[in-house]
């Protein structure tokens, strides 16, 4: 991917719009264990131009993060009306995570992007509710996650199961079964805990704001690995972490809308 061809997601703001011209992403994370997925996802989601981010989470992490993001809007279950939905991240593989994911596929009309223990869940419980699904997905796991779904390649688990996989790594492969794309940027700042939160929370935020499924998971690794790269100019590969990134997401938007 070319950062020209990732420009055109971030279109000019009119002057005259406001909080609900982008949109509501509605991040469902985090547990009594993984306080900081829902962090992390929030923030990365809040940093991605949508207009609300939500948050449904457990009432220990509700009790954590409330004063820490006080725009993130805490919520009792799923907002169905939200433009798009991330889920897993930090939840825990379970047979409840998975009820509620096998529910949104059938019930949520726009965009959900399934990420870490909702993967891990479909993978324990049954992929195979993937194809019955009113919605758009997007799933985003790296090759363990990926391993447990399916022994296919990415094409063609997309294709098969009619969703888009961005299968995470040092080259991220974006792929709905017909087009593929490769994503290059990036550094091993990345491999380390709370990236795929942050992904996953920005995915979400950008399909928000009414950018299609694909070229959400496209402009999400992109700008990432941007932020990344930025992060390990500044402080190494070693030492730049998660945090890091999240503070300097700003820089690697202001790249892609000069």
């Amino acid at each position: 991917m070319e950062i020209q061809a990732i420009k055109r997601f971030y279109p000019a703001r009119p002057r005259n719009s406001h909080k609900g011209t982008y949109g509501s992403a509605c991040i469902i994370a985090g547990s009594d264990k993984y306080i900081g997925a829902a962090a992390l996802a929030s923030r990365a989601a809040l940093m991605s131009g949508c207009g609300y981010v939500k948050l449904f989470t457990s009432e220990k992490v509700k009790l954590a993060l409330a004063a820490h993001i006080p725009q993130v809007i805490f919520l009792g279950e799923a907002d169905l009306k939200s433009q798009s939905i991330a889920v897993g991240m930090g939840c825990g593989k379970s047979n409840e995570l998975y009820t509620l994911i096998k529910f949104l596929l059938a019930e949520y009309k726009g965009t959900l992007i399934i990420d870490a223990d909702g993967l891990n869940s479909l993978a324990e419980y049954g992929k195979e509710v993937l194809k019955e699904k009113s919605c758009k997905v997007i799933l985003t796991p790296h090759a363990a996650e990926f391993a447990r779904l399916t022994n296919e390649t990415a094409e063609s688990f997309a294709k098969e199961y009619g969703v888009i996989v961005l299968l995470k790594g040092a080259d991220s492969i974006i792929t709905d079964g017909v087009r593929t794309e490769v994503n290059t940027r990036g550094t091993t700042a990345l491999a380390k805990a709370g990236s795929g939160d942050m992904l996953a929370g920005y995915i979400c935020g950008t399909a928000a704001r009414g950018i299609d499924a694909f070229g959400a998971a496209c402009c999400g690794a992109f700008t990432l690995g941007l932020a990344a790269e930025i992060s390990s100019a500044e402080k190494t590969d070693y030492c730049a972490t998660a945090e890091d990134i999240i503070k300097n997401l700003h820089f690697a938007v202001k790249q892609l809308t000069t």
